[in-house]
């Protein structure tokens, strides 16, 4: 992946970004084409973790949303749903 950008919220800690960044930037294995760019994002409210992912392809966006009780929880299921999007537009023929 050429660029992730991982971005934290106020009360997300600092060691959740290399984990996210390991974690999702390890996705562009699964893109049916070269993944130009990755963000990340990590909120928190009260108990709950809020994950958001949009990789950029040359041809189209993909988005992914998760919430959990602990970080590593939220980015892991954040890159499931990723990696489940990635690999069906591989399976996918183009119209």
């Amino acid at each position: 992946m050429d660029y992730i950008q991982v971005s934290l919220g106020e009360s997300v800690p600092e060691q959740a970004r290399d984990y996210a960044s390991a974690r999702i930037g390890s996705l562009d294995d699964y893109a049916p084409g070269r993944v130009d760019f990755a963000w990340v994002d990590l909120t928190a409210d009260k108990t709950v973790i809020h994950a958001h992912a949009r990789f950029d392809l040359k041809w189209v966006e993909v988005r992914a949303y998760a919430e959990a009780g602990t970080v590593t929880e939220a980015v892991d299921l954040l890159r499931e749903r990723m990696r489940r999007q990635l690999v069906s537009m591989r399976l996918t023929p183009a119209s």
